[in-house]
């Protein structure tokens, strides 16, 4: 079960001598979509969740990719604080590509990044069908298009799953604002200044998120800074759609963070 922080858009679970580790939501939802996750996770973990701005309880707040760095580095902080430990973050979608950024942009302090289904240049054409997704939106207007959303997502998910995106509301007016704003960044760019240790992980069953892995994998290989790329079972979603199969690669990624930080031995499998 999520805590909220007195600080706005941060909230936590589990206790304080767990693994610290930092959670990035997807667009339009909000820390709440990773409450089956967590579920899973503590109390061997530490978590910090956090809204991003436009998202959860920060709805009301522009996303700009500097506010988002900025939201990352205060859970970041406040896992460090708790636990006495640099933590993980680990972020999907629009969470990986955050999360990608605060590792270019922020003030550091993390001991690794678990980035999922996020390696797609942010200005460039393969992002199309999503600004045609943005329009088709706009045209519907929010009311009717938040509706279907909703009804897509029951249809789509688990029941525990929906529940948690519920509780932190989908934000209406995000999608095409957060797109806006990702045009304006080049990810692939990015990714060439990251210096904290990388693990990209890749949904076998999400294959636009996959062409341009390499090119991302490379970047950041080529900046000097310890990165693996890795594929796992299920689709886009997977955070959402099979906790049990995202908490697990949790785990893992965050075990081969901590070899590629040289914190401690990397095991079998």
């Amino acid at each position: 079960m999520l805590r909220q922080h007195h600080r706005p858009g941060l909230w936590t679970s589990g206790p304080d001598d767990g693994r610290p580790l930092v959670l990035v939501h997807g667009i339009r939802l909000s820390a709440h979509m990773w409450t089956p996750v967590v579920a899973r996770l503590t109390p061997e973990f530490r978590v910090t969740a956090c809204d991003l701005p436009g998202h959860g309880s920060l709805r009301q707040e522009r996303f700009t990719l500097e506010a988002a760095v900025e939201a990352i580095g205060a859970a970041v902080a406040e896992a460090t604080a708790a636990t006495g430990h640099r933590p993980v973050v680990a972020g999907t979608s629009l969470g990986g590509i955050t999360a990608l950024a605060y590792g270019a942009l922020g003030p550091g302090g993390a001991a690794g990044l678990l980035c999922h289904a996020c390696t797609l240049r942010t200005n460039g054409p393969l992002l199309l069908p999503h600004r045609g997704a943005a329009l088709l939106q706009r045209l519907l207007g929010e009311e009717r298009s938040y509706r279907l959303n909703e009804r897509a997502l029951r249809a789509a998910l688990p029941r525990e799953s929906f529940a948690g995106i519920m509780a932190g509301g989908i934000s209406r007016h995000a999608f095409g604002e957060v797109l806006a704003e990702l045009s304006r960044w080049d990810s692939l760019a990015l990714a060439s200044r990251v210096t904290t240790p990388v693990v990209m992980a890749n949904g076998l069953a999400d294959p636009l998120f996959r062409v341009q892995e390499r090119r991302f994998l490379r970047r950041v290989r080529d900046a000097g800074t310890p990165v693996r790329l890795v594929h796992v079972p299920g689709p886009h979603l997977l955070s959402l759609t099979d906790p049990d199969v995202f908490a697990a690669v949790v785990r893992r990624g965050g075990e081969v963070l901590s070899a590629m930080a040289g914190e401690q031995p990397e095991a079998a499998g």
